[in-house]
């Protein structure tokens, strides 16, 4: 939350744009004045009331409670509507607001984010609204973690150690499912930026470098450009992702006999299925052009694509939501729906189906193609961007604690 700093109220040295400057330099230059004839020094000349948003308070009922006109709280409602959902005040979320001596508006600032600000000031020409951006500061943040039950776990100590956890997901997703192939004593290391705002730590920003050592074997991605390269300069992507949603839980795998949990008959699960919340993202696995895109009797609303020459044919099912239509060219990680439980479906999760040459297969155990290198042309500057960052990873402990370096 961005601290309001309107400072000046202690030393009688606040200035405003425009109409508060001019005020503080008449004030500034009667003090003196005052003290010789020994009088107390006046009021301050703007006073800045600071408050939060009451539960089912909106703003114009937040800005009337301090006795402002209802020509002025209309005059800024309106003003806000510009740039600013007036429904998406957050109960507890602090504002600020500055009145001159004689209790009219001058200023009201609210603190959207941690990374923007909504501010209204009245000038020569009325009410205006801007919503600011907050400038960020980017450091080069180092994160470390011995990882012994869970990636969630391992990271919880960290600041948004959640959204780290989505983020290397990203990264690793080719290679390493977080759920089924974690083990005990794993360590991962990362050099990610940290975006700070005047020292205070706001959010991560991209993964600069990473590595991953699962059961003894390391797993490094370096980036350049907008792609991810192991230490040898082969791409981290690979041209069928193994989970087609983020960080998710297979509930039940591939089995050529299964008892339905619906129907109470043994039969084929030709898929996995992957559980998730309602609404979660759903990816194409791979690059290919839809072919089917509606309502698929007990697999409820259904995406079929085909990938390639067709040797490879992707299907998901039970979805809340379709995002795509018949024909569409996708790539990779496109957002293809959304997960559901349409159909015939106990609860929310996608069931994904992977057909190959005809025959559906277990999508965990896919034939697919190498990686691919980087361009030799591009080698050598990849190679020395890549090592100052090598360097920097292996000097980290498995316990590292998160550190502003940069």
């Amino acid at each position: 939350m961005k601290t309001l700093r309107l400072r000046g109220l202690v030393a009688w040295t606040i200035v405003l744009a425009g109409l508060g400057a001019v005020l503080v330099r008449g004030y500034e230059a009667d003090v003196p004045k005052r003290a010789q004839r020994g009088l107390d020094p006046p009021p301050p000349p703007v006073e800045v009331v600071r408050g939060t948003f009451e539960r089912n308070g909106t703003l114009s009922t937040t800005l009337a409670a301090f006795e402002l006109p209802h020509s002025v709280v209309y005059e800024i409602t309106e003003a806000v509507r510009s740039v600013f959902n007036v429904r998406r005040f957050r109960p507890g979320q602090e504002f600020a607001l500055v009145r001159d001596r004689a209790g009219g508006f001058l200023e009201f600032e609210y603190a959207i984010d941690e990374e923007s600000t909504l501010k209204v000031v009245r000038d020569e020409d009325g009410v205006r609204a801007t919503r600011q951006q907050l400038p960020l500061d980017i450091h080069v943040d180092t994160v470390a973690a011995e990882v012994n039950s869970s990636l969630w776990n391992a990271l919880a100590g960290y600041a948004r150690g959640d959204r780290l956890v989505v983020e290397l997901d990203g990264v690793f997703r080719s290679r390493v499912d977080f759920y089924r192939d974690i083990r005990a004593g794993d360590q991962i290391r990362v050099l990610i930026e940290g975006l700070y705002h005047q020292g205070r730590f706001v959010k991560y920003g991209r993964v600069l470098a990473a590595e991953f050592v699962n059961r003894g074997r390391s797993l490094q991605a370096y980036r350049y450009g907008d792609e991810y390269y192991d230490e040898n300069g082969m791409s981290t992507r690979r041209s069928l992702l193994p989970a087609p949603l983020e960080f998710s839980r297979i509930s039940s795998g591939f089995s050529n006999a299964r008892l339905h949990p619906i129907l109470n008959t043994v039969r084929a699960h030709r898929g996995v299925d992957f559980a998730a919340p309602t609404g979660t993202p759903v990816m194409a696995a791979a690059d290919g052009t839809v072919t089917f895109a509606g309502t698929n009797g007990n697999y409820g609303r259904f995406v079929r694509i085909r990938h390639g020459s067709g040797d490879f044919v992707t299907e998901y099912a039970h979805l809340s939501r379709i995002l795509v239509g018949v024909g569409q060219r996708v790539r990779q990680e496109d957002v293809i729906g959304r997960v559901g439980m349409t159909g015939l479906a106990t609860g929310p999760h996608l069931h994904y189906q992977l057909m190959q040459d005809g025959r559906y297969i277990d999508p965990r155990s896919a034939r697919v193609d190498p990686p691919r290198p980087i361009d030799e042309a591009l080698r050598p500057d990849f190679m020395r961007n890549m090592a100052p960052y090598r360097a920097r990873l292996a000097s980290v402990g498995a316990r590292g604690a998160l550190a502003a370096e940069e």
